[in-house]
């Protein structure tokens, strides 16, 4: 086995990884009780599908993807902001 194919098994195996850990998170965005546990999912599964667009960036040597990845990470941020306001004006209004 070449160098260049162990790189490529475990870029492959990191991807399986990330992808099993975002659809946990996803479910528990889902279920979670809390508004706090709904949160942290979402940005878990954002902060992975951006190390899963990174990764795919060096396994395909396409490294505009990294543009697409930072784009990502700013909505998320955004999301994220935007569901604590809601959240805390929810608060208020009880």
């Amino acid at each position: 086995m070449k160098y260049d194919d162990a790189v490529q098994a475990v870029l492959t195996a990191a991807m399986v990884i990330l992808a099993a850990g975002t659809l946990a998170c996803l479910v528990r965005a889902v279920i979670g009780p809390t508004s706090a546990d709904r949160l942290i999912a979402a940005n878990m599964t954002g902060t992975q599908v951006i190390c899963m667009i990174c990764i795919h960036a060096v396994r395909t040597g396409e490294f505009a993807f990294t543009d697409v990845a930072l784009i990502f990470a700013m909505f998320s941020f955004l999301a994220a902001a935007v569901f604590v306001r809601i959240v805390t004006e929810r608060r208020k209004d009880r």
